[in-house]
């Protein structure tokens, strides 16, 4: 049987120009080539599988070329090119720092790096996983970093630069590698499929560069996996199964039972995912990348930021031309909502239900609040329709009528004022002062006589029941202090328009004065009176039955406990503690 080998070594890159996804390196690197300015020290950052490795080595193998191409490409043919292939050349070192990452193995390092070599032109040191080295044997590096011999060059990568010691991060020339894009790596798998003779579907591909996410080596682990599973042909279901990867479908199916406010079929289908070894999580999180990629959808102009095959994307443009905006963002608030307390609850199939519902009533609700904007938008402004703008009943009082001339033709008089049972328009002050100076000088004028105004008296029955109301009022808002000052000192009718509060200290009166104009349009109001009067004061014999009540209020507490030890007022002062009261 032939040895195997994967698709990640068998078809490595041995040139600039077959690295794919890198070209802003590559190009660099080239043009140092061929200007001789080569660095020292390289360091190759980026994610795992985009080819950091790769490019050192070709770097090494470039620069050691006997035959260099035009266009600063190894040669691949010349004795230098040939014992690097074979892994026997005596210039080009590998160190893999994740299992030689102590002192000992850099001081190693450092001794080979003092003998020339015998044939090329460099010595090339390659340090893979750099970061992984301890903080001692970065220090034992930094000098033969800053100053190697002239024919020596390393060149270090890594996956995490934040590791690196700032002081090797200044000796080397730094490159940063970037994930390799979706296209370019199917372009890549469609290559080595047509080389290996595999049928292949280009969703498929798509899927599988989609789980990559950027790093070639696992697009190509994955690719490899699924050639030996479906034997030779490659299809998008058997992408799906072999990946474990929930598809599109459950999500299209998903968002249509939303929109149709299906519940059964919902719960049903997510029973389904359930079955088929998801989690509630992937699950949740899955459908939130629907919805973004729906909204998405919604402009053309940012069709380039969904991530999907033609025939993917048709469909999601589709979906998104009947979805509305408003549904999806509340949907993703929602959804992102359930993320968090995914984690914590201790019933997780529960809360992903919970959230499949209210998404399942979400539709009705967005309908609901744009009818009633149209209806708003629609209609007139009322002004004694809004129940928040009530009409207010307009009086007047005359405390002297005068004697003078009184229009009586009221008609001519408020002829713009167009007064009915639904609205009211105001005319301008240029009408009104034109009408006034055109109405008839010959107009007969009663005489008005003084009328006094008169107030019906107060029901006693009724204004106990409402001060408990208002009692009870002050309760719910949590006024302990003032429902205990009002249970204490209860108000008194004195006459038809007159209530009056007594109380029995001055700290009393000042708590109820500013709750005095609360209390006064809640009692008007409740009273159905025109205006009334209310009057709060200090009783000194209130006061005096006061200083016989017990304490409750915390200033209260504090004087009757200084009464029974007035060392205590010395400790406080002392302190310099302060009251809450």
């Amino acid at each position: 049987m032939d040895n195997f080998i994967v698709s990640a070594r068998k078809y490595r890159p041995s040139r600039f120009e077959d690295v794919v996804g890198q070209t802003q390196v590559t190009n660099t690197l080239k043009n140092a080539l061929r200007t001789s300015q080569i660095a020292q020290s390289f360091l190759f950052c980026g994610p795992r599988g985009v080819g950091k490795t790769t490019c050192a080595r070709i770097l090494a193998k470039a620069v050691n070329c006997e035959n260099i191409a035009v266009d600063f490409e190894p040669c691949n043919a010349c004795a230098s090119c040939e014992a690097f292939n074979k892994n026997a050349s005596f210039n080009i070192h590998e160190l893999d720092a994740a299992s030689n990452n102590g002192v000992d193995d850099i001081r190693a390092l450092i001794d080979q790096v003092r003998f020339a070599p015998q044939e090329g032109k460099k010595k090339i040191y390659i340090i893979d996983e750099v970061h992984m080295l301890s903080t001692p044997a970065f220090n034992a590096f930094l000098k033969t970093l800053e100053e190697p011999p002239p024919y020596a060059i390393f060149i270090l990568a890594t996956t995490e630069k934040h590791k690196i010691i700032p002081t090797i991060l200044s000796r080397c020339q730094i490159f940063d590698f970037n994930r390799i894009l979706t296209e370019d790596m199917i372009a890549h798998l469609i290559g080595i499929a047509e080389k290996e003779q595999i049928n292949v579907e280009v969703e498929a591909l798509h899927l599988i560069a989609q789980k990559a996410d950027g790093a070639l080596r696992d697009a190509l682990s994955m690719f490899d996996r699924i050639s030996i599973f479906s034997d030779g042909e490659i299809k998008y279901s058997d992408v799906v199964e072999n990946l474990n990867i929930l598809d599109y479908d459950y999500f299209f199916k998903l968002t249509d039972y939303f929109l149709s406010s299906d519940i059964p079929a919902s719960l049903l289908l997510f029973n389904q995912v359930l079955q088929k070894g998801f989690d509630g999580e992937n699950f949740i999180s899955g459908l939130s990348d629907h919805f973004r990629s729906l909204l998405v959808a919604k402009d053309e102009d940012t069709h380039i930021l969904m991530d999907f095959s033609e025939n993917v994307r048709k469909r999601y443009v589709e979906q998104a031309a009947y979805t509305t905006a408003a549904f999806l963002i509340s949907g993703l608030a929602l959804l992102n909502d359930t993320d968090f307390q995914y984690k914590t609850s201790k019933n997780k199939r529960l809360s992903v239900e919970l959230a499949l519902l209210k998404l399942s009533h979400l539709q009705n609700a967005v309908d609901l609040s744009k009818e009633l904007f149209l209806e708003v938008k629609k209609k007139p402004l009322l002004l004694n329709e809004n129940p928040l703008l009530p009409v207010p009943e307009v009086t007047m009082d005359f405390p002297q009528a005068a004697k003078g001339p009184v229009v009586t033709d009221q008609k001519k008089m408020f002829e713009s004022r167009n007064v009915s049972g639904h609205s009211i328009r105001l005319t301008s002050l240029d009408n009104l002062k034109k009408e006034l100076l055109e109405k008839p000088k010959d107009v007969e004028v009663p005489s008005v006589e003084n009328e006094e105004i008169t107030f019906e008296e107060i029901d006693r029955y009724a204004f106990q029941q409402i001060w408990k109301s208002y009692l009870l009022k002050i309760i719910s808002e949590k006024k302990q202090v003032v429902f205990q000052i009002l249970e204490a000192f209860p108000p008194e009718i004195l006459d038809d328009k007159t209530i009056m509060i007594r109380v029995g200290t001055k700290s009393y009166l000042n708590t109820l004065n500013s709750e005095r104009e609360e209390m006064y349009y809640f009692l008007k109001k409740e009273l159905d009176k025109k205006a009334i009067d209310l009057i709060i004061k200090v009783d000194q014999q209130k006061s005096k039955a006061e200083s016989m009540r017990k304490p409750y209020t915390p200033g209260e507490k504090f004087n009757y406990m200084v009464q029974k030890n007035p060392k205590l007022q010395e400790l406080k002062d002392r302190l310099k503690l302060e009251l809450d009261y």
